[in-house]
């Protein structure tokens, strides 16, 4: 199990070059980013590529969940329990980060950022209130993958890995005999 840890960890990195969120307003997209946009401060804002010239814009939280899941994945060459728990607290501490780091994109942020401005009048509480961010495949991606690590990094540690990949591969035949006895009994056409 331990060698099979990297493919969630890898597809948690590669779900940052998916779509992660997206504002829109009234059923019109607004701006739309992938995690690494996020993380770096590149988004595409009404069809256009906008990248902000400041570091103000840089997400220090998802360059971090970033590192943590390269780490992760450098410590998979490692072996034992030691090393399990590193992984599972990069894991852990990728998931965490990039909820800390998305964040200030919720409509709730916007919404008390917006208040904080002082530019919080009737009309602007009424555009606000038409605005939706939608988290988007990458970004789900990137935190289901996490949690699959982590639970194998923890499986590895337990000690618990050989019982249940046998109990995986039990499982894994008796899905393909039952479908393998499907197809056998079909009549065949002719």
């Amino acid at each position: 199990m331990w060698k099979w840890i990297r493919i969630p960890k890898g597809i948690a990195l590669l779900a940052f070059l998916l779509p992660w969120m997206t504002v829109s307003c009234s059923d019109q997209k607004l701006v739309e980013a992938s995690g690494f946009g996020l993380a770096f401060g590149r988004v595409t804002a009404m069809g256009r590529v906008a990248e902000a010239s400041d570091g103000a814009s840089l997400n220090l939280w998802l360059i971090l969940a970033i590192i943590a899941i390269v780490g992760g994945l450098a410590l998979l060459f490692l072996r034992g329990r030691e090393a399990a728990k590193l992984v599972l607290g990069t894991s852990a501490a990728a998931f965490i980060l990039i909820f800390i780091g998305t964040y200030r994109y919720s409509k709730d942020a916007i919404l008390a950022e917006a208040a904080k401005s002082g530019s919080n009048g009737d009309i602007d509480r009424a555009a606000l209130a038409m605005i939706q961010v939608n988290w988007e495949i990458g970004y789900w991606l990137a935190l289901f993958s996490l949690i699959a690590a982590a639970a194998m990094a923890w499986l590895v540690m337990s000690g618990r890995e050989a019982e249940v990949e046998a109990k995986m591969r039990s499982m894994a035949a008796d899905a393909s005999d039952a479908a393998k006895d499907q197809t056998d009994d079909k009549p065949r056409e002719g």
